[in-house]
């Protein structure tokens, strides 16, 4: 009876056992629900990982673009500062310009005035030298005459 007991008794267990699997196979087919979620937990934490290194990366670029920007926009109003300036200085040399021209111009016709004026004090002298010789001949006459 004893190997009867235990041939039932193994029976039992087979019959336990596959009970068993069956209840087990729902959770086993969870637990592998389970691990493939957590697989993809990992990877989508990698993805975010990945992706706030590659933001983070970015955000310091564009603080380094924002920088230059400034730097450059700074350099652009110093420019500006001195091109306006240099216009300023243009114009006021311009004005000089102006002025200095108008000044030649006035030179210039007094240049011709005072030619004019040359050219007759010229005329009259030439008309006073030859009235001089003239009288100096008459005179040199007279006295050759007189002598």
């Amino acid at each position: 009876m004893e190997v009867e007991d235990l041939h039932l008794c193994c029976v039992d267990m087979k019959a336990e056992a596959a009970i068993a699997q069956e209840q087990v196979a729902p959770l086993v087919a969870r637990v592998k629900e389970l691990e493939e979620e957590l697989t993809q937990v990992a990877s989508d934490q990698d993805t975010f990982r990945s992706r706030a290194k590659e933001a983070t990366a970015s955000a310091k670029l564009e603080k380094e673009a924002s920088k230059a920007a400034e730097a450059s926009r700074v350099e652009v109003q110093g420019w500006k500062e001195k091109a306006e300036a240099s216009w300023v200085e243009a114009q006021c040399w311009e004005e000089k310009a102006k002025e200095l021209e108008k000044e030649v111009t006035r030179a210039a016709e007094a240049s011709v005035v005072v030619q004019a004026v040359l050219e007759a004090e010229i005329k009259e002298h030439n008309a006073l030298q030859s009235v001089a010789r003239t009288v100096c001949e008459a005179l040199e006459s007279v006295l050759e005459s007189l002598a």
